[in-house]
């Protein structure tokens, strides 16, 4: 796995994508929107910022517990143009309700049809529950995954999926142009391999 991704959100207060591709990161995934009203205000400056750096530039979404369909008009409005990697983040809600795995597969669903690809899906081995309810799903499981554990040097992949597409390994990365710790995630390939997967993600 080659570790050349990190991910962004307005939580990252300064962020100089020169440096940051200097350091040796090629790709990064900015939050752009939470449940059905909320942007992230940085995504649309670092969007632009980020690609005339030389960057691979992605955009995910924080489900929560709203509709489903408001979502989903939510993020494609907000990212829908920007890239071609869009990504669900689906994990418990510290600032309202958590979104179920019968949402998020309703959001993957959406996203889905509006678009015609299917969207890179951030999730726990145990789910957004914490006790894997909902899982495996059989929409959810059939997009690549980007999986978050930080102390296991073999993770392990939640129901559903036999392997992590992205691995995110840390949260509290020091990386050169980013103000404060961020997440960093490894490729399950080579950097070719990452720039073709980029451009039209699969499982």
């Amino acid at each position: 796995m080659i570790d050349v991704i990190c991910d962004l959100s307005h939580w990252q207060a300064s962020v100089d994508f020169v440096a940051l591709r200097a350091s040796g990161i090629l790709a990064v995934l900015c939050k752009a929107t939470q449940g059905s009203t909320w942007i992230d205000p940085t995504f649309v400056r670092r969007v632009i910022d980020a690609s005339a750096a030389g960057l691979l530039v992605g955009a995910y979404h924080f489900a929560d517990a709203s509709a489903p369909s408001a979502q989903v008009t939510h993020f494609l409005t907000v990212a829908g143009h920007a890239t071609p990697l869009l990504a669900v983040d689906i994990e418990p809600n510290g600032m309202g309700e958590t979104v179920s795995v019968a949402q998020a597969a309703e959001i993957v669903a959406r996203l889905h049809a509006a678009t015609g690809r299917l969207p890179l899906v951030y999730i726990g081995r145990f789910g957004p529950s914490g006790i894997g309810a909902g899982l495996p799903n059989s929409i959810l499981s059939r997009c690549p995954l980007w999986l978050p554990a930080y102390t296991a040097p073999s993770p392990i992949c939640p129901p559903g999926w036999s392997h992590a597409t992205l691995w995110q390994y840390t949260d509290k990365a020091a990386v050169q142009g980013v103000s404060g710790p961020c997440d960093r995630s490894r490729f399950a390939g080579t950097v070719d391999e990452l720039r073709v997967w980029w451009a039209s993600p699969t499982l």
